[in-house]
């Protein structure tokens, strides 16, 4: 009879198939582990209901009243977003063994029996629903299947090697194949999977800590356990830019080949697979084989139905603009009706007649597949266009394109190593939040309730990360770690776990992705002569830049190079004519209702209807708008009127001629409160100053020039969309002193230079960014 060997993956089977074929004797017989497990179970002689047809029995088992509690939209596009999360919790408590019972008498929050009860109703649904048809789905799988011992017998003996974690069905599914063969199971133990440690032990086997472990699962005996030489020695790099990772990636692979290593054995390790783009399109040698292939996502095909869905969705210029970069016929676009109802097959003979570019004949196969699919699962529905158009592309998204360059170095994600050695590994974005990758928020358990159930929690996971990168590195004979700085992006603070922190700083070289000489001209900082402070009408943001950053002042001021027009509509100036109007005929309003009233009307007069998605962006700040006509309202109740509004003001400080205009003044019979608006995020009030740190003199400049007509002054910042709360300036005194230092050195300051900030944050959003190779220029 013959032996079974199981891998977690098909990479490392290929690996072991190539080993093995070396040798003299009988070859086992190799399989994946879900292959092993679909293979030794048998389920009642259902169908196992596809992924796409499973969303809309689901949905058929939501219409029940009490659903609604939930806040899961049951229209089938809405579904087909939220329809995920639900499927990954019934799968879990599945597989887990965990039942709604348990999880009731967690008690988590007010609703949360009521809602616990609410998805075991729908469970319930919706295996009525499959048994009718005669089908299953894999969650049922745990309380349904049967050993299949003609399978499982019919090998001599299997071996596991395990690199994962199994739950709680999966062990069970273990002892029950091994009662009809020798089980061997091969795992690797660390402080990062004690958890799976303390599920074997359950089962009657206790495995030690920190070694390599072979053990007789049916006799439940140790067989071997080797100490693990953890001695891990990589080398770690430390790169300003993300993109700069790509530079050194590729500098290291070369002196790892120049060592006389195979390219076949060095891998390069993504935690990120979406940089495995940026890397295809620098390989422009082909030297990289991406294991995980590409999404379609990121072809033509699906960036032009992306394009018309978003068109679809809010008909703006830009997404307009985004349809004729994409080559697709305008003219038969106006032509479709995208909110009428149709068919399946008129939805796709619509889209055939679009002509889109489908690149490789593998892919338009992958297309024609899964476009018959659907059309035989839909075939009795009716939605519109645009709806269609989404599924399609959720389903078009789930597509992966080969790559058949041929490059010889292994580009792949941490999950594809399991089971798989390489002589060197390079792996990039070592950065915390990516090293271990950050689990997706739970909808339904938090970590509370799901130690509560002894279900996996977030710390778990993460550290069944960092088993597999540990165990990368240690069967590696050279590492190479790379993580970037930019945005005060921190290392993984695994490296400190594992006890690394010997950090090797050096220039990336850039070269390699741009080998073609530079079109930017390099240029000294430019020197601003005969500056004379006085004879400039100063307001405060024009301080703010000088104070900032000198080349941007010089940019914005001295050349007097405009920003590029933006098309979009400035949220903080509407709202201002807003409020401008809104109190240009009365300084006060008593009740809420008139405030809405009024603002409504104002609202529209300055948006008219131009398409949905102003109606839209109407009805979110009308929603947004609430907290503020509520505030408002306490505000005239305590006894303040508006005085002045865009009120314009000039004025000497300190020898300099400043101007502003405020926002709004308000006054009651004794005080004057200044008030700027702000519709974004406003800092906390700080308890002292920082003198380095203080750049915007805004509310300093306005009481300066207001303290000689008005008493009893107060400036505040009104928060729009923040509670609408007012947030009183604080430290004035000292914000004034700090204001006539500055001053001071202006009056002093005959010529500067213009050089960049140091303060890279700064250079995030600012429009000369490119101008001075900041941010993502390199």
């Amino acid at each position: 009879m013959k032996s079974l060997q199981v891998y977690p993956t098909s990479r490392a089977i290929r690996a072991v198939s190539t080993r093995l074929k070396e040798q003299d004797g009988l070859l086992p017989t190799l399989m994946r582990m879900d292959e092993f497990e679909h293979r030794a179970v048998l389920v009642n002689d259902k169908a196992l209901i596809d992924s796409i047809n499973r969303i809309r029995y689901l949905k058929k088992a939501a219409q029940f009243e009490d659903f609604t509690k939930l806040k899961t939209d049951i229209e089938l596009v809405k579904f087909f977003t939220k329809s995920d999360a639900i499927f990954k919790f019934l799968e879990e408590l599945s597989a887990e063994g965990i039942s709604f019972d348990t999880l009731m008498e967690a008690d988590a929050y007010a609703e949360f029996a009521e809602h616990i009860s609410i998805l075991e109703m729908l469970k319930k649904n919706y295996k009525k629903l499959l048994d009718t048809d005669n089908l299953t789905d894999k969650m049922f799988t745990p309380d349904e299947y049967k050993i299949n011992i003609g399978f499982v017998s019919s090998y001599k003996s299997i071996e596991l090697h395990l690199e994962g974690y199994l739950s709680h069905y999966e062990m069970n599914l273990l002892e029950d194949v091994s009662r009809h063969t020798k089980l061997y199971i091969i795992y690797t133990t660390s402080k990062f999977n004690k958890k799976m440690q303390e599920r074997f032990a359950l089962h009657g086997i206790e495995i030690p800590n920190d070694a390599h472990n072979v053990f007789n699962f049916s006799t439940k005996e140790i067989i071997s356990s080797t100490k693990v030489d953890d001695n891990i020695n990589p080398s770690i790099y430390a790169v300003e830019e993300r993109s700069e990772q790509i530079a050194l990636a590729f500098a290291k692979i070369e002196e790892l080949v120049s060592s006389n290593i195979d390219p076949k054995d060095i891998a390069l390790i993504l935690p990120d697979e979406a940089l495995k783009e940026h890397f295809g399109v620098y390989d422009t040698h082909n030297n990289l084989n991406f294991a995980m292939g590409f999404d379609m996502s990121s072809s033509k095909y699906y960036k032009q139905l992306d394009a018309l869905y978003l068109y679809w969705q809010k008909p703006e210029p830009k997404h307009k603009l985004m349809l004729e970069k994409s080559s697709i016929n305008l003219k038969y676009i106006e032509d479709i009706q995208a909110g009428k109802q149709c068919t399946v097959e008129e939805f796709f003979d619509t889209i055939t007649h679009l002509e889109l570019s489908k690149n490789r004949i593998r892919t338009q196969e992958q297309i024609d597949i899964k476009m018959s699919s659907l059309m035989h699962i839909f075939k009795a529905e009716n939605l519109s266009t645009k709806e269609w158009l989404f599924i399609w592309l959720k389903v078009v998204s789930e597509i992966k394109i080969d790559d058949v360059r041929g490059g010889l170095v292994t580009v792949m994600g941490v999950l594809e190593t399991r089971g798989v050695t390489f002589d060197a590994v390079v792996i990039v974005d070592f950065n915390d939040t990516i090293v271990p990758a950050k689990s997706s928020k739970d909808r339904f358990l938090n970590s509370v309730v799901r130690r509560f159930a002894n279900l996996p929690t977030i710390d778990d996971r993460e550290a069944l990360q960092k088993q597999y990168y540990k165990r990368l590195l240690e069967q590696s004979n050279q590492a190479i770690i790379i993580y970037s700085t930019s945005d005060n992006k921190l290392p993984s603070k695994f490296l400190f776990e594992l006890g690394l922190d010997d950090v090797l700083p050096l220039n990336p070289p850039n070269k390699l992705l741009f080998p073609q000489a530079s079109l930017i001209v390099q240029m000294d900082d430019p020197i601003v002569e005969d500056f004379d402070a006085r004879a400039i009408k100063w307001s405060a943001s024009r301080l703010k830049v000088y104070i900032d950053c000198k080349r941007k002042y010089y940019y914005r001021y001295t050349q007097k190079i405009k920003a590029k027009s933006d098309d979009e509509l400035n949220e903080g100036l509407f709202l201002h004519a807003v409020f401008d109007e809104l109190y240009s005929k009365q300084s006060h309003y008593t009740q809420a209702i008139d405030i809405q009233k009024a603002m409504d009307k104002i609202i529209d007069e300055k948006m008219p209807y131009q398409n949905s998605s102003t109606e839209y962006k109407k009805l979110l700040w009308r929603e947004k708008l609430k907290d503020f006509v509520e505030s408002q309202i306490e505000h005239f109740q305590a006894g303040w009127r508006v005085a002045y509004r865009e009120y314009e003001i000039t004025g000497d400080i300190g020898g300099l001629s400043f101007a502003g205009r405020i926002d709004r003044i308000d006054q009651d019979d004794q005080r004057t409160l200044v008030i700027d608006y702000k519709s974004g995020t406003v800092a906390k009030e700080p308890k002292s100053l920082n003198p380095d740190k203080i750049s915007d003199f805004q509310m300093s400049i306005y009481q300066s020039m207001l303290e000689s007509k008005f008493q009893n002054i107060s400036l505040a910042y009104w928060k729009i969309f923040d509670s609408s709360q007012i947030q009183e300036v604080t430290l004035l005194e000292e914000r004034r002193e700090l204001l006539h230092e500055h001053i001071i050195n202006l009056k002093q300051t005959n010529s500067f230079i213009a050089s960049k900030c140091e303060d890279l944050q700064k250079c995030r959003y600012c429009e000369f960014a490119l101008m001075c190779e900041r941010g993502q220029y390199l």
